[in-house]
């Protein structure tokens, strides 16, 4: 088929933020979604419940085991409403990524994740990638995630911001007074080039990484600074178009394995 002719792909963006109190980081990720991806594909971007953290930013939320586990049990349910609504895939689009795994084994479309995706690719533009995240909450969990897939020897331990900045202050900071931030950006990758050998530099948060995607940092002394979103976008088509045109899928032994399809569809909700 033609690519001209094929219906836009249809993603499912899961954020793991209340978007009621950040609409103008949504219509970030809307319009650079359309930006990036054109006709290609249409980005329906979701957070979480709103309530879900009683008031608290998820920076400082999430980084208490319990509450990570019980406010983000539900994106589990949104990655399966989003397959039984007929999403041509699902992104994990936090730097947390949480629960990439159980979604992976629980549905059939592909599911990407922001810090799998974007350190994958950023590992074919140098040999040491350089993370810098808002607060160190974040910078545990990247720290994490990094380790789950085995990436340590070319990832450099995720730094934070100093000072660090949660989500609603990010999204103010843009409005207002965005080059303190990237002031701040820029000392942390500065370091990881001068004392690290960083050759990659990574905002390894979402809500960052639209401030630096915005206002057009690229490069940093010779060290790219990668647009995630971009990588988590285009590396979700690409996953789509090998499972329609070749027939790729996960692996359903080992980590994703599905040896009992109906009890899962049972517990599903």
């Amino acid at each position: 088929m033609n690519p001209a002719s094929r219906a836009p792909l249809r993603l499912w963006h899961q954020s793991m933020t209340e978007l009621e109190g950040l609409g103008a980081y949504r219509d970030y990720l809307v319009a650079h979604s359309k930006a990036v991806l054109g006709d290609e594909a249409t980005v329906q971007v979701e957070g979480v419940r709103a309530g879900s953290y009683h008031g608290r930013p998820p920076t400082s939320a999430l980084g208490n085991a319990f509450v990570y586990h019980r406010v983000l049990d539900q994106i589990i349910d949104n990655a399966i409403g989003a397959e039984r609504a007929g999403f041509d895939a699902f992104v994990v689009g936090s730097f947390s990524e949480p629960l990439l795994r159980e979604i992976r084994s629980a549905v059939s479309i592909p599911v990407t994740g922001i810090v799998e995706s974007t350190m994958l690719i950023a590992c074919s533009l140098g040999q040491r990638i350089a993370p810098i995240a808002n607060a160190p909450q974040v910078a545990q969990m990247v720290q994490s995630a990094v380790e789950k897939h085995g990436l340590q020897s070319r990832v450099l331990p995720c730094v934070a911001l100093d000072p660090p900045m949660n989500e609603a202050q990010l999204v103010a900071a843009a409005a207002s007074n965005p080059q303190a931030v990237l002031q701040s950006f820029t000392k942390a990758a500065r370091h990881a080039i001068a004392q690290q050998g960083a050759e990659v530099i990574v905002p390894a948060e979402a809500v960052l990484a639209t401030l630096v995607i915005a206002n057009k940092l690229k490069d940093i002394d010779g060290a790219p600074v990668v647009d995630c979103l971009a990588i988590a976008w285009r590396h979700t088509l690409m996953m789509i178009r090998l499972r329609n045109d070749c027939g790729l899928q996960v692996s359903r032994v080992g980590s994703y394995a599905r040896s009992d399809p109906e009890l899962i569809a049972l517990i599903a909700r």
